[in-house]
């Protein structure tokens, strides 16, 4: 993966190809939005998974330009405090 310029839109490290798909067919491209739509997440589920998803792309050398696995570790942790508080209001 080579790291996206910052834009404000879409932006490349939040792309995936996915080569040999579990399910079986045709390779396809999948995007971190999509995936957030698609599972009806709410704030704090979407952006503790976009600090997840940019985590693991910048293990493989991609990810948000500028961006470190400890500054994506603490944006998890922090939306992750907000769904537990989440949880125990219900």
């Amino acid at each position: 993966m080579v790291a996206s310029k910052l834009t404000g839109g879409s932006s490349d490290y939040y792309k995936l190809r996915i080569s040999n798909p579990t399910g079986g067919g045709d390779a396809y491209t999948v995007e971190c939005n999509d995936i957030i739509e698609a599972l009806g997440m709410n704030y704090a589920e979407g952006n503790a998974f976009k600090a997840v998803w940019r985590r693991a792309a910048l293990r493989q050398g991609g990810g948000k330009p500028g961006s470190t696995l400890l500054y994506e570790s603490e944006k998890v942790e922090f939306f992750g405090k907000r769904l537990v508080e989440q949880s125990r209001e219900r």
